[in-house]
């Protein structure tokens, strides 16, 4: 009974709970993170009564440095064990809520929402991707911005380390990726001491174009796009990152 209520989750509600997503991933980078928030501070100069949705949050580390700036932010996930790390340092102006990206939706509240670290795409769908850009936009106050950050997928195919083992507390992870038309696999065995695991990370291949096509009629418009986190000019032959950064200019019905 309960193999089969496994099997019916999509990928990203099984293993972003996983106790193993939280090892694997447990050395993200802060600094790599505070330097994107710094330079999208830097350039888009919110003032002390913006708003922000860090939409699809995790742990929280962005959303929780964006706070320590002096901001209102609201992190929204669907992993209950993301958040649970994520709300130790939950205050009057950092809340966070578990809630799927495709349904989450407040009325005109934020001056920003940022998806940040490839946390768009995971659908099977385009209309599910579609939801998120709609909720996303009724979500902004007029002239508020939509940042996501993504990976650049021309980079990501060129590049792709197809096998890699990692050994992290005596747990083993085997590691294969590969790509298709339309999705980057990653397929993660997981050796505990003898049990195993195998999770499957799933992600559509989007690129600047995708995006454009799903803020249509949206009334949202490409401001800027940048390929790093030091927002340099975007370039798809060498750029390690897609940044789209949207402004909404009216609401709509």
């Amino acid at each position: 009974m309960e193999k089969s209520k496994m099997k019916k989750m999509k990928w990203f509600e099984n293993w972003f709970d996983s106790k193993y997503y939280q090892i694997l991933y447990k050395n993200r980078n802060q600094e790599e993170a505070k330097l994107l928030i710094d330079n999208l501070i830097n350039k888009f100069k919110p003032n002390k009564y913006s708003c922000f949705l860090d939409l699809c949050c995790g742990n929280g580390r962005h959303a929780t440095y964006l706070n320590k700036q002096g901001f209102k932010v609201d992190g929204v996930d669907l992993s209950d064990k993301s958040l649970n790390i994520a709300r130790k340092n939950k205050n009057q102006n950092l809340n966070f809520y578990c809630e799927d990206m495709r349904e989450y939706v407040k009325n005109n509240k934020y001056d920003f929402i940022l998806n940040l670290f490839t946390s768009f795409g995971y659908f099977e769908t385009k209309q599910d991707n579609l939801r998120v850009i709609k909720n996303s936009c009724k979500s902004l106050k007029i002239n508020g911005y939509f940042i996501i950050d993504f990976f650049n997928s021309e980079i990501i195919k060129k590049n792709i380390i197809e096998k890699e083992i990692k050994i992290i507390n005596d747990i083993i992870f085997k590691i294969n990726k590969s790509y298709d038309k339309e999705f980057i696999y990653k397929q993660i065995e997981i050796n505990d001491k003898g049990s195993k695991y195998t999770f499957t990370e799933k992600v559509r291949l989007l690129n600047k174009s995708s995006f454009i096509d799903l803020s249509k009629g949206l009334n949202l418009r490409l401001e800027e796009t940048f390929g790093d986190y030091y927002l340099n000019p975007f370039n798809e032959l060498n750029s390690d990152r897609l940044i789209i950064v949207f402004k909404k200019i009216n609401n709509y019905e």
